[in-house]
């Protein structure tokens, strides 16, 4: 299974370079200079040292032709003579502008650094200075500092492009998923809205990496944030081949693939139909088999030997089982844990919820497993529109079946929601 996702740095650094080249340009005019500063227009703090070391450097780039490979040669005597803050803001102003023309994003980050450092840039152009420091600091690999400037521009209120993609891949490029999606439930938390993409990108992420765990987290995220069948699609299927699941965890996680139309392979079909199993469950498998047909899985008259075979034992036995489910409940009734767990499978093949639920409810308190008895009771009760009472019910499962539970918890709050 793949996804058609863009992911890495070419995804959320496009046209980067574009727009950085364009913001120096409106910038430039406005703040910076666009070209290097006359000496009449030194401020009087700058030092006499400074602008005599600085003059024959600017003269450089203020040529007919500029000589910026020149400029860029003999700009570490400039940083040499520099004595105050006013110094080293003319020195970034023209470390950007040498950069800017030889198109070198190592300079434009020292020379934007530089202006930062020296505390005389605006405050209105904080963030957008911060920003493109980040972004540049994130194209050179340098993830850690891409943070600390993206994170900045967010707190000096910049807006115009948003850094938390950003900060978000920075994450991911160094292999630290857990705390990417730290980030994004970080931001969840405190009320903002983020880019579907950056789900996708987490999720993407977490498949890739083959984490279950950190999985199920990207894809409650996902279909939380953007509920469409196609986001479920793609969160079941992950968790799907993901997640280490015995074969009726795996049948249960298959039905909230199936309530959610996320079926879209003919192997999950099978693994329906054989963890069902068609002596047990045959009137779910024998509606399984019937969709499987409609999707163009499987084939009546093909050669397809699968589903004629099948279909045999299921409708052999899936007449006895609608007729004989008085008995089957009183078995249940008067048995085992275990006699109550199958007439509570029976009941729930034949969409007799209610009384699937009672009677899972009643296999966990005669001693059945506490996590599968509790997953189908939540699982009856969702069926049955009780959303509240599932998400109470499902909220205990732990162990092996906690992420089926989680996801049909989720599917529950969106249902409660709609």
């Amino acid at each position: 299974m793949s996804f058609s996702i863009v992911t890495g740095r070419t995804k959320f650094s496009r046209g980067l370079a574009s727009r950085f080249a364009m913001a120096l340009a409106l910038a430039g005019g406005a703040v910076m200079g666009s070209a290097a500063v006359a000496p009449a227009a030194f401020a009087q703090e700058n030092s006499r040292g400074f602008v005599a070391a600085y003059t024959p450097v600017a003269a450089l780039t203020t040529a007919a032709t500029p000589d910026w490979a020149g400029a860029r040669a003999q700009f570490e005597t400039l940083v040499a003579a520099i004595e105050n803050e006013d110094d080293r803001n003319i020195a970034g102003n023209l470390a950007l502008q040498i950069g800017s023309g030889l198109s070198d994003p190592v300079f434009q980050r020292r020379g934007l650094e530089m202006m930062l450092q020296s505390g005389k840039v605006a405050p209105a152009q904080l963030g957008q200075f911060n920003y493109f420091v980040g972004s540049l600091a994130f194209q050179a690999g340098d993830f850690a500092a891409a943070r600390t400037a993206l994170q900045a521009s967010i707190d000096a209120g910049y807006t115009e492009n948003d850094p938390r993609p950003l900060i978000m891949q920075s994450y991911f490029e160094q292999d630290q998923i857990p705390a990417a999606l730290d980030y994004m439930e970080m931001l969840i938390s405190s009320g903002a809205t983020l880019d579907e993409n950056m789900f996708l990108v987490g999720l993407q992420k977490t498949y890739s990496a083959n984490l279950a765990a950190e999985s199920l987290r990207a894809s409650t995220m996902l279909v939380t944030a953007y509920p469409t069948s196609e986001n479920w699609k793609k969160s079941l299927q992950v968790m799907n081949e993901l997640a280490e699941l015995d074969e009726q965890a795996q049948l249960d996680l298959l039905r909230l693939m199936r309530t959610t139309g996320a079926m879209s392979q003919r192997q999950e079909y099978v693994r329906y139909i054989e963890n069902a199993d068609p002596r047990i469950m045959a009137n779910e498998v024998l509606e399984v088999l019937a969709e499987g047909v409609a999707a163009g899985h499987f084939s009546t008259n093909d050669g397809d030997n699968y589903y004629p075979e099948v279909k045999a034992i299921a409708d052999t036995r899936a007449p006895a089982d609608r007729s004989e489910i008085e008995t089957t409940v009183r078995e249940g009734q008067s048995g085992t844990a275990l006699d109550a767990s199958v007439a509570g499978d029976v009941l729930y093949s034949l969409k007799d919820f209610a009384r699937a639920e009672t009677m899972y409810q009643l296999a966990l308190e005669k001693g059945g497993d506490r996590d599968t008895a509790l997953t189908r009771v939540g699982m009856a009760q969702v069926m049955q529109g009780k959303y509240a009472e599932a998400i109470a019910t499902l909220g205990p499962v732990d162990g092996a079946r906690q992420p089926v539970a989680s996801l049909w918890s989720t599917w529950a709050k969106e249902k409660m929601g709609a």
